[in-house]
Protein backbone atom coordinates (compact mmCIF):
# COMPACT_ATOMS: atom_id res chain seq x y z
CA UNK A 1 0.00 0.00 0.00
CA UNK A 2 0.97 3.20 -0.20
CA UNK A 3 -0.10 6.93 0.63
CA UNK A 4 -0.63 9.70 -1.77
CA UNK A 5 2.71 10.85 -2.49
CA UNK A 6 3.95 7.40 -3.33
CA UNK A 7 5.44 6.64 -0.14
CA UNK A 8 4.93 2.97 0.65
CA UNK A 9 2.95 2.32 4.07
CA UNK A 10 3.93 -1.67 4.35
CA UNK A 11 7.56 -0.94 4.49
CA UNK A 12 8.31 -4.25 6.47
CA UNK A 13 7.04 -7.48 7.57
CA UNK A 14 5.69 -6.00 10.82
CA UNK A 15 2.76 -4.16 8.40
CA UNK A 16 1.21 -7.26 7.72
CA UNK A 17 -0.49 -9.39 10.12
CA UNK A 18 0.85 -12.69 11.08
CA UNK A 19 -2.11 -15.92 10.46
CA UNK A 20 -2.53 -17.83 13.85
CA UNK A 21 -4.09 -20.96 14.94
CA UNK A 22 -7.64 -18.38 15.45
CA UNK A 23 -7.80 -17.74 11.27
CA UNK A 24 -7.06 -21.76 11.20
CA UNK A 25 -9.45 -24.45 10.23
CA UNK A 26 -9.28 -27.54 12.60
CA UNK A 27 -7.70 -30.04 10.86
CA UNK A 28 -5.97 -34.04 11.27
CA UNK A 29 -3.14 -35.09 10.59
CA UNK A 30 -2.96 -38.66 9.29
CA UNK A 31 0.34 -40.64 8.30
CA UNK A 32 0.29 -42.76 5.05
CA UNK A 33 3.00 -44.56 3.86
CA UNK A 34 3.80 -46.14 0.43
CA UNK A 35 7.30 -48.11 0.19
CA UNK A 36 9.05 -47.44 -3.00
CA UNK A 37 9.32 -50.77 -5.33
CA UNK A 38 12.54 -49.25 -6.86
CA UNK A 39 15.36 -50.47 -3.84
CA UNK A 40 14.96 -53.25 -1.12
CA UNK A 41 14.59 -50.92 1.54
CA UNK A 42 11.37 -49.55 0.21
CA UNK A 43 13.21 -46.19 0.95
CA UNK A 44 12.06 -42.91 -1.16
CA UNK A 45 14.52 -39.31 -1.23
CA UNK A 46 12.66 -37.09 0.89
CA UNK A 47 15.54 -34.10 1.34
CA UNK A 48 14.13 -31.70 -1.23
CA UNK A 49 10.44 -32.27 -1.25
CA UNK A 50 9.28 -29.41 0.92
CA UNK A 51 10.87 -27.16 -1.84
CA UNK A 52 9.38 -28.26 -5.09
CA UNK A 53 6.87 -25.67 -5.29
CA UNK A 54 8.88 -22.81 -3.81
CA UNK A 55 10.89 -21.78 -7.45
CA UNK A 56 8.09 -22.19 -9.76
CA UNK A 57 5.92 -20.19 -7.33
CA UNK A 58 8.63 -17.50 -7.12
CA UNK A 59 8.86 -17.35 -10.55
CA UNK A 60 5.24 -16.94 -11.34
CA UNK A 61 4.96 -13.97 -8.89
CA UNK A 62 8.05 -12.54 -10.38
CA UNK A 63 5.95 -12.81 -13.95
CA UNK A 64 2.74 -11.65 -12.44
CA UNK A 65 4.15 -8.74 -10.82
CA UNK A 66 5.44 -7.38 -14.37
CA UNK A 67 3.23 -8.75 -16.90
CA UNK A 68 1.07 -5.44 -17.11
CA UNK A 69 4.56 -4.48 -18.41
CA UNK A 70 4.03 -7.25 -21.47
CA UNK A 71 6.54 -9.82 -19.94
CA UNK A 72 5.03 -13.17 -20.18
CA UNK A 73 8.06 -15.42 -19.76
CA UNK A 74 11.74 -14.96 -17.65
CA UNK A 75 13.93 -17.76 -17.61
CA UNK A 76 15.33 -19.63 -14.79
CA UNK A 77 16.88 -18.34 -11.86
CA UNK A 78 14.65 -15.48 -11.86
CA UNK A 79 18.08 -12.56 -11.76
CA UNK A 80 17.78 -8.43 -11.32
CA UNK A 81 19.38 -8.87 -14.67
CA UNK A 82 16.77 -11.65 -16.65
CA UNK A 83 13.75 -9.45 -14.80
CA UNK A 84 15.41 -6.26 -16.41
CA UNK A 85 15.89 -7.72 -19.63
CA UNK A 86 12.68 -9.47 -19.71
CA UNK A 87 10.73 -5.95 -19.10
CA UNK A 88 13.47 -3.94 -21.65
CA UNK A 89 12.08 -6.84 -24.24
CA UNK A 90 8.68 -6.54 -24.24
CA UNK A 91 9.08 -2.56 -24.03
CA UNK A 92 10.56 -3.37 -27.44
CA UNK A 93 8.29 -5.46 -28.92
CA UNK A 94 5.21 -3.49 -27.96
Amino acid sequence: MYDADGNPLTATLADYAAITSAELPSFELLASETPATTNPLGAKGIGEAGTIGATPAMQNAVIDAVSHLGVRHIDMPTTPSRVWAAISNARNHQ
